[in-house]
């Protein structure tokens, strides 16, 4: 994983949904608050230094206010939506239209396991800032899920590890969006050892959200479903997990 400890983070003055982000860009984005980061920020740091402090309230204090709560905080994804809906398709067999042509898992059989996964995010990657953190959140997804060893079949993927692949790339898109919105909350930590360790604590409960909010919609023949409403499943499941973390006492 690895956290960015030595960036800073957004400060108040970021807006609170990026434009190119933004899955309702029609709809008048809130002005951020004054000094929004500072609650999470500070309980973070606590919970990073492991001399106390709760992940249960740093992520309360960053659903509610780093974020604008939960009518703006998940309009942050619309390219994870996109790419997310996407990978679904895919998964299920079938031709994604993408900036390069149609894209198709089969066109990947046999490959090594970490090249598939590489050629399918690469594919499904957007073109736009959030590129990266959407490439490396599904390598990461479909490498814990599928595995790294051995070639790839597409044949083989079953309905059970197409939902738990969307479960993990959306615990790692939120994964490090947090980890990002902490910034120097991270210095806080006495050393690698224990920044690891909150690393860990942080995406198992982010995983643990995602797979109580998300996997109960994802039912049914997942191949039927259109990308808009694959999105907005995803979107539900973001706006459920916001919810909870902000009434969270």
């Amino acid at each position: 994983m690895g956290t960015s400890a030595s960036a800073k983070g957004p400060n108040s003055r970021s807006p609170l949904v990026p434009p190119w982000a933004d899955a309702t860009p029609d709809a008048p984005v809130p002005q951020p608050e004054g000094q929004r980061f500072r609650g999470f920020r500070t309980e973070f740091g606590k919970v990073a230094s492991g001399a106390g402090g709760s992940m249960a309230k740093a992520l309360q204090k960053y659903a509610s206010a780093a974020t604008g709560g939960s009518e703006v905080g998940p309009r942050r994804f619309g390219p994870a939506y996109g790419s997310g809906a996407d990978l679904i398709q895919a998964l299920s067999g079938q031709d994604i239209q993408t900036p390069s042509g149609s894209f198709n898992l089969a066109s990947l059989a046999g490959l090594p396991m970490d090249e598939a996964a590489q050629s399918i995010a690469e594919a499904l990657a957007p073109q736009n800032a959030d590129a990266d953190q959407v490439r490396s959140a599904m390598q990461e997804s479909l490498a814990e899920v599928l595995g790294e060893d051995g070639g790839f079949d597409p044949s083989a993927i079953g309905a059970d590890q197409i939902v738990a692949v969307l479960v993990e790339f959306f615990a790692r898109i939120l994964f490090q969006e947090i980890s990002a919105a902490a910034g120097e909350a991270w210095k806080k930590a006495p050393s690698v050892e224990r920044s690891t360790t909150t690393e860990n604590e942080l995406l198992e409960v982010v995983r643990a959200a995602m797979d109580s909010h998300l996997s109960p919609r994802l039912t049914g023949d997942l191949g039927s479903l259109h990308r808009d409403q694959i999105a907005a499943i995803e979107r539900a499941a973001l706006v459920d997990i916001w919810q909870a973390w902000s009434d969270a006492e």
